[in-house]
């Protein structure tokens, strides 16, 4: 399947059948936004952002038996969204502008135990997010803000150490591929926005897609052709 959510009043997020060609969805509801859905790693439930005027807080759907959202956060008032898995489903990274402006936080499955983890003086406005967890659960990838521009980072679990990625144009919402070795994100570094890929390793760049504007890339799990 793949999960996604629309925009506009009444959002909602859709589950789209690969298989069937079907869709499921749920959280339609007037002056509530829902957003930024992921799949937990066992595939049982879904994740993800519920905004209103009380703030944006990040809940659990379960696709099977009694489905009721179970909120994760409690923002009284501040914004959390975006979350990325750890492999074992354990933890969860997530943005949050808990501390003023946006930053990447670490916090367990059931909600306890939140770790600021960008929580480091590089950069002029401190404005990071769009984290995305590595398949091997040793880096997160995300994007901070650097003299006005974005641009990719990881860090490492280990060391809590950044590595910047990119420099040239502005360059958000990096995705892991699954054997960890590349990132795709969007660049505005040809004047439009685009999709590159970034070996990490290597530090060759491919331009992905040519016409017209891209952004928000997502890059799938290993299938296994079942």
């Amino acid at each position: 399947m793949i999960a996604y959510g629309t925009i506009g009043p009444g959002s909602r997020i859709v589950l789209h059948d690969l298989k069937t060609a079907k869709n499921r969805d749920f959280g339609a509801q007037q002056n509530i936004s829902n957003q930024t859905p992921v799949f937990t790693p066992d595939g049982k439930s879904i994740l993800y952002a519920i905004s209103s005027e009380a703030g944006t807080d990040l809940f659990f759907y379960p696709l099977e038996g009694e489905a009721f959202p179970r909120r994760i956060t409690v923002g009284k008032g501040s914004r959390n969204w975006g979350p990325s898995f750890h492999p074992d489903g354990r933890r969860f990274a997530f943005s949050s502008d808990r501390a003023g402006t946006p930053q990447v936080y670490i916090m367990d499955a059931d909600g306890t135990n939140v770790e600021w983890l960008t929580q480091f003086d590089f950069g002029d406005q401190n404005d990071r997010g769009s984290p995305d967890w590595s398949p091997d659960g040793r880096l997160i990838a995300f994007q901070s803000r650097i003299d006005g521009r974005y641009q990719i980072f990881t860090m490492s679990l280990r060391d809590r150490q950044p590595r910047q990625l990119t420099s040239e144009g502005e360059n958000e919402d990096p995705s892991w591929s699954p054997d960890g070795r590349h990132l795709v994100f969007a660049s505005t570094r040809t004047g439009v926005k685009q999709l590159w890929v970034l070996d990490v390793e290597s530090a060759r760049l491919r331009q992905l897609t040519r016409a017209g504007g891209s952004h928000v890339p997502a890059w799938s799990p290993r299938l296994t052709g079942k």
